[in-house]
């Protein structure tokens, strides 16, 4: 993969130090933003030790990376979150240590956001309430979502778009660096077209910039060009704050773009998805575990109970019934859905016609998702219910053309069950035969033309 950045940081118009720092390491693919707090040198410090204690990091283990690189299978690219995840809490112990051995730095924290391109992906990780952005296609996405107490409020619906402007405390983080104890980053990764940019930004400059500008703002012209461009317009914005960007985008990849491109939209028309934004559908593909299957291995067994939703990344796989054909499913086909709403066991198997990637949303993940993003989990709901209702409509249709087609059939050779009487309209109702000895009463009058006396 290629790719090309350009950065730019900037004090503002109010503030008479710096706090925020950037670092881009073009040999690593590996760019971020640090916005440091504690006043005097300590925000400037913390940021400082944010940005290179997290890049220290990852290229003493670069072997991860570069392992993911050379083969990108599921295991591996759990490895690289993890690194992401290792590098944050290496980069907070730096900072704790630093504060306890230096008393006017002590208090000191940063929030931080980073990208790592490998392997046809981006890595994103961020603590606090700098930001990353997706551009692409003449839309801005976010990524991250702040960790702050407006942001919370904002996703409880305790507080409005309107409110928020007026929120006297925007700028209170909920998570940062530079606490004791491990701290929890989110981490996420998304496979990348070319032409696509990704922005890292403070929220001095996401401060004064609404979303709906950015793709006008960030998504054309020069790298350099666009951060200074964004940097002048928060300053025309007042400036309160400091500002700091990152633009990075990728030139090229080692894979072909056009199916790289297609199997994208693939995803994106999925029934399922068409609640979710693009945000949404990112941070749910990252959220669950993907896994790699061989030809002919079973991924879901009959008579098993799924572990979770399942997207197929790529490949094919087959779904049997009992004893019927397989039908194929290719990329993009969902099966085990109803597994996050039910624990019955379903009465299907499927299993891998070549070597195929899935995309496996446990029930545990979908309960956590639910939990921190309640509105993105009512939507998929919704598509679950509209699937089932569609399922359900389909089963009726079909059941009531059987019917139709059972009556029909029953008017030219009638069904008897077992312990019906066949003959009685051919008995007297006043005999005194039974209607086994009527019937062969009857079989020898045809035989002989003498009626039995």
């Amino acid at each position: 993969m290629i790719v090309e950045s350009a950065s730019r940081t900037d004090v503002g118009r109010v503030r008479s130090r710096n706090e925020d720092s950037v670092a881009c390491a073009p040999d690593l693919n590996l760019y971020i933003v640090a916005d440091g707090m504690g006043g005097h040198q300590g925000g400037d410090e913390a940021s400082r030790h944010a940005c290179a204690g997290i890049e220290e990091h990852i290229r003493g283990k670069w072997y991860l990376v570069a392992g993911f690189q050379d083969d990108p299978v599921p295991t591996r690219r759990r490895q690289v979150l993890q690194l992401l995840t290792e590098a944050i809490r290496s980069a907070n112990d730096r900072i704790v240590l630093t504060a306890e051995q230096t008393p006017e730095l002590q208090g000191m924290g940063s929030t931080v956001v980073l990208v790592l391109f490998a392997g046809d992906r981006a890595f994103v990780a961020h603590v606090g309430d700098s930001r990353a952005y997706l551009l692409r296609d003449g839309a801005a996405v976010l990524l991250t979502e702040d960790h702050s107490l407006l942001f919370e409020l904002l996703r409880q619906g305790r507080l409005t778009r309107a409110q928020a402007l007026r929120f006297p405390m925007k700028n209170v983080v909920t998570r940062a660096l530079g606490i004791r104890g491990p701290v929890e980053p989110d981490v996420m990764d998304l496979p990348v077209l070319p032409g696509d940019r990704i922005l890292l930004c403070s929220d001095g400059l996401h401060g004064y910039v609404e979303d709906e500008r950015l793709p006008r703002l960030a998504g054309e012209g020069g790298l350099q060009a666009v951060a200074d461009r964004l940097v002048a317009f928060a300053n025309a914005g007042g400036g309160a704050d400091n500002i700091s960007a990152v633009i990075a985008e990728v030139k090229s990849l080692g894979a072909d773009p056009a199916t790289a491109r297609a199997s994208f939209l693939r995803l994106r028309s999925m029934p399922l998805f068409q609640g979710l934004t693009l945000s949404e559908l990112l941070r749910l593909l990252s959220t669950a575990e993907h896994r790699r299957f061989r030809q002919g291995e079973a991924i879901v067994r009959d008579a098993v109970r799924p572990e979770g939703l399942h997207v197929v990344l790529s490949g094919s796989v087959a779904m049997r019934r009992g004893t019927q054909p397989g039908v194929r499913l290719g990329l993009g086909a969902v099966f085990g859905d109803l597994s996050l709403l039910e624990d019955q066991v379903p009465d299907f198997a499927v299993v891998a016609l070549e070597t195929t990637d899935v995309a496996v949303v446990t029930r545990r993940a979908f309960e956590a998702l639910s939990a921190s993003s309640p509105l993105m989990a009512v939507r998929l709901l919704r598509q679950l219910a509209r699937g089932l209702a569609h399922r359900l409509h389909t089963a009726n249709d079909e059941a009531a053309i059987l019917r139709t087609l059972l009556e029909r059939e029953s008017v030219v050779t009638p069904l008897f069950r077992t312990g019906d009487i066949l003959t009685e309209d051919l008995v007297p109702v006043d005999s005194d035969l039974t209607p086994t000895e009527g019937l062969r009463s009857l079989e020898r009058e045809e035989s002989d033309g003498t009626p039995e006396s």
